[in-house]
């Protein structure tokens, strides 16, 4: 246990560290990144003890090296660098059961990992206000994860925020214990000085999600409203002062769909409409650089596909990984501008694995969320809803699934989400 929290402590504040206090230390980060994941498998191979885990580790390997050894011809390294995606998916399962499924080790893990996420949470508040003192509401605040993780770090905050919050709820006096951990609501506002506009949407599900669902929930949620929709509007009015408004526009339709999923308001509007449209028009000649909208980058998915046999099973494993162990692809080179920024999840998994990689993608959290790790376990319907909302939101938001220290988290909150019979009688508030 003592090597998966070091590691986790370097792997969640040597971005901040190295970008705010030590900057020479920057150089360090994709290797520190390299040396977490490698700790992970490590961990992972040691714990792996279900046949639910083994053959999801097994099946997986099989089918991911299919495409970029045996079709495309890609190098075994850059295939094994690309798996790194994946490390979350394949081992950190393993390492939580280990400690989740003994009945010796689950309480003193369980309480240990609670105290470790509340110093996260806390430690985020002081790391992201020095970073909007210094870069203002924008990408750059991403908290002790450092610059560029806006996005991430908001995601983590509010399912560890949920997390801890249904750890500690009194369904039966939901009000009073919502007042009584109020300083777990407090610690989401950070969330709001960076322009994850997202933050919304989790304030949404998170305020929905915190009424029990029971026989009184219809009855609790109508009570709740006022309350829910004061907060949500708060919660906007919050973000718009911390970001400047974004010109006033920003909780409008056509904005989402036009300036923020499509950016049909720029400067390179006009040549990404006729990237699409017309075939002939190469992308590197028309200088087409930068961070490409999600959605723009969902509808350019057909012209990076090119026929059945991508769709099917993608361009390989390791193309998002290239640069810094490994060179980059020729594909990745070619499409640079497409396959940088921010990637929603289901175009990361589409172009790699193609639809084969969807398919294994539903099947493993349908495994893992659909079925208790042991018969008769009940599940926690609140905290498996919200999972599985985040993970939705994902699929057409941010490509954070990649990234094995969220998985770390995600995975553990997730065998979470079942009543463990030892964790349920000695809930409370986390020391630290």
């Amino acid at each position: 246990m003592r090597v998966l929290l070091v590691a986790f402590w370097i792997r969640m504040t040597i971005g901040y560290v190295a970008q705010m206090i030590i900057p020479q230390l920057e150089e360090t980060l994709p290797y520190v990144a390299l040396i977490f994941d490698a700790v992970i498998v490590a961990l992972g191979l040691v714990t792996i003890r279900r046949k639910r885990d083994i053959a999801v580790a097994a099946v997986f390997i099989i089918v991911s090296a299919f495409s970029p050894l045996f079709v495309h011809r890609l190098d075994l390294l850059f295939y094994l660098n690309g798996l790194r995606d994946f490390a979350g998916f394949l081992f950190v399962f393993p390492i939580v059961n280990y400690f989740i499924g003994n009945d010796e080790l689950r309480d003193g893990f369980v309480k240990t990992v609670d105290r470790h996420l509340l110093a996260f949470l806390i430690l985020q508040a002081p790391c992201i206000v020095t970073q909007f003192i210094r870069y203002g509401a924008a990408d750059p605040v991403g908290g002790s994860l450092g610059t560029m993780n806006s996005g991430l770090i908001s995601t983590l905050i509010y399912l560890i925020s949920f997390y801890l919050m249904q750890r500690q709820l009194d369904r039966d006096h939901v009000l009073s214990s919502l007042w009584k951990n109020k300083w777990l609501l407090v610690l989401l506002l950070p969330t709001f000085l960076n322009e994850t506009k997202v933050s919304i949407v989790y304030m949404l599900m998170y305020l929905i999600l915190l009424i029990p669902i029971d026989r009184k929930a219809f009855s609790r949620t109508l009570i709740a409203i006022p309350a829910i929709v004061l907060a949500i509007y708060g919660a906007a009015t919050a973000y718009v002062v911390a970001t400047g408004g974004s010109e006033g526009d920003v909780f409008s339709l056509d904005y989402y769909m036009e300036g923020y999923l499509l950016n049909s308001d720029t400067d390179d509007a006009e040549r990404f409409a006729r990237w699409l449209i017309e075939d002939d028009v190469d992308a590197a000649a028309e200088g087409l650089t930068g961070d490409v909208p999600r959605f723009t980058k969902m509808l350019i998915l057909p012209d990076l596909m090119e026929d059945g046999t991508h769709w099917t099973i993608g361009h390989g494993v390791g193309h998002f990984k290239g640069g810094t162990i490994t060179a980059n692809s020729a594909f990745f080179n070619e499409n640079e501008w497409t396959l940088t920024g921010t990637i929603p999840y289901s175009f990361h998994m589409l172009v790699q694995l193609g639809i084969v990689g969807i398919v294994m993608l539903v099947a493993f959290f349908v495994i893992h969320l659909g079925f208790p790790p042991r018969k008769g376990m009940k599940r926690r319907h609140n905290l498996q809803l919200y999972v599985i909302g985040l993970l939705l939101i994902l699929q057409l938001y941010q490509d954070t699934l990649r990234n094995t220290h969220l998985c770390l988290i995600l995975f553990f909150i997730i065998m979470m989400s079942w009543n463990w019979p030892e964790t349920v009688a000695n809930e409370g508030e986390p020391e630290l």
